[in-house]
């Protein structure tokens, strides 16, 4: 018959309270009560069942994950690592998708998660007003990757300085007429990546005494279909536009190849650079403003375990970003 807690609390001559405590690396457990706590796990061969731990401390032991993509490279990488973190803690990732790209989009509803996930994690989802009066009725912590929502923690990257970042890079190699492309114009959160990544491209090119046209400024969807239709228009429309920056390297890529299909050099006859990092940079020579997107998703899973165990927790944490160069962008032609 397998070892009960209550085995290892008479053996360590502790309450069953201090047993769980000690296992679960949670305060208020002194080093020797700990050690000794463990010890008689180990002597006994203890496994703690998760659902006597989970009714023990009144909580689930599941994290929601709300996401409006799965397969979208940026996406997957945050849930994998969120859900490493989640894992190694012991909980389950409850995933809960809600696609974006209709028009309305799905309404989020999150009753369907009460009583269901102890915290949740939002990836990158811009919520109305009254999806967020339901979030805060779950009286749960919640951290929000990339897009931020006031009161609640925030894990994600200054993206004006990576636009920043992307274009200063493009006027230095001495390009003066750099079109855009961005997340769509009807985003409602004044804090979506959307938002600030178009004002770094603007802001940057106006410092430097360079325009920053209307028909230069394309919006998308953060999909490769997006970057291949605006580069055919500026190949068709904009002769005189040299460098494009796309605020995902996901839309940089379907600008590359809709260069291949004109035939037309990336760098050579239009330079492309995006924000990411994605695993397909290396193969295809973009260049990009790379952002650890795992490691956002880590940290916002750390932070709503911190938020559940009373230990302290950042409200924000941003990453650095890094320009990595590659064949996509080069000088412009004389």
């Amino acid at each position: 018959m397998p070892a009960s807690i209550e085995d290892v609390a008479r053996a360590a001559n502790v309450s069953t309270a201090t047993v769980s405590r000690a296992l679960r690396g949670l305060p208020n457990v002194s080093q020797h009560t700990r050690a000794k706590v463990q010890h008689a796990a180990t002597q006994l061969n203890y496994a703690p069942s998760r659902n006597a731990s989970a009714l023990a401390s009144g909580r689930c032991r599941s994290i929601g994950i709300v996401t409006p993509a799965i397969a979208r490279w940026f996406f997957s990488s945050a849930i994998e690592g969120a859900a490493d973190v989640l894992r190694d803690a012991g909980y389950d990732a409850l995933l809960y998708c809600i696609p974006d790209q209709t028009t309305p989009r799905t309404r989020f509803d999150p009753d369907v998660l009460r009583q269901r996930v102890d915290a949740m994690i939002v990836a990158s989802l811009s919520l109305s007003a009254r999806e967020m009066d339901a979030v805060r009725s779950l009286d749960i912590p919640a951290v929000f990757i990339s897009l931020a929502q006031p009161g609640f923690g925030h894990v994600g990257i200054d993206d004006t300085l990576a636009a920043h970042q992307a274009t200063q890079h493009l006027i230095d190699l001495g390009h003066r007429h750099i079109a855009h492309l961005g997340g769509r114009r009807s985003d409602t959160a004044p804090t979506a990546p959307t938002h600030r990544r178009r004002a770094g491209w603007r802001a940057t090119l106006l410092a430097a005494g360079l325009e920053a046209p209307e028909a230069y400024d394309f919006a998308g969807d953060f999909s490769a279909q997006a970057g291949y239709r605006a580069t055919t228009t500026i190949l068709a429309d904009l002769p005189e536009v040299t460098a494009l920056f796309a605020a995902s390297d996901e839309m940089a890529m379907g600008a590359i190849q809709a260069l291949h299909d004109a035939r037309r050099e990336p760098g050579r006859d239009l330079s492309v650079i995006g924000i990411d990092g994605h695993l397909l940079d290396d193969v295809i020579g973009l260049t990009s403003v790379e952002q650890p997107v795992r490691a956002q998703g880590g940290q916002a899973a750390r932070m709503v375990l911190d938020t559940l165990d009373d230990n302290p927790s950042p409200d924000v944490v941003l990453f650095p970003t890094t320009l990595v160069r590659r064949a996509s962008t080069a000088p412009p032609r004389a």
